[in-house]
């Protein structure tokens, strides 16, 4: 039987996907409600989006505040809520950061499916 490796590992990334987001949001203390609270708190702006990862050796999300023509990244304990630092980026490397991760987890599940 012939199988498809592309589909394969499509899968492969989507259950450990499911695996790895199961395992960590019972990790977090936190919503990412809360967490963008915490963020605007810090840097005064509109927080666009909270992105839950593993980084530091610690869950935190990375929430996007924009404050006038700034694009800030607050980084959040996902257990404390605690804002644990900050720093200027862009739409550019926000997106570029985006597809890293994409590009790690599509490496991590296909040594993973083997």
């Amino acid at each position: 039987m012939k199988t498809n490796s592309k589909m394969t590992a499509g899968i492969a990334l989507a259950v450990g996907t499911v695996i790895m987001a199961g395992t960590a949001f019972a990790a977090a203390r936190i919503t990412p409600a809360q967490a963008k609270a915490a963020a605007v708190k810090k840097i005064p702006g509109k927080a666009q989006s909270a992105k839950y990862e593993f980084e530091d050796g610690r869950w935190q999300y990375a929430v996007v505040v924009v404050d006038k023509a700034q694009m800030y990244e607050v980084e959040v304990n996902a257990a404390t809520g605690k804002v644990t630092d900050t720093e200027k980026t862009s739409a550019a490397e926000e997106a570029s950061e985006a597809a890293a991760d994409k590009k790690a987890a599509r490496k991590s599940a296909m040594k993973n499916g083997k």
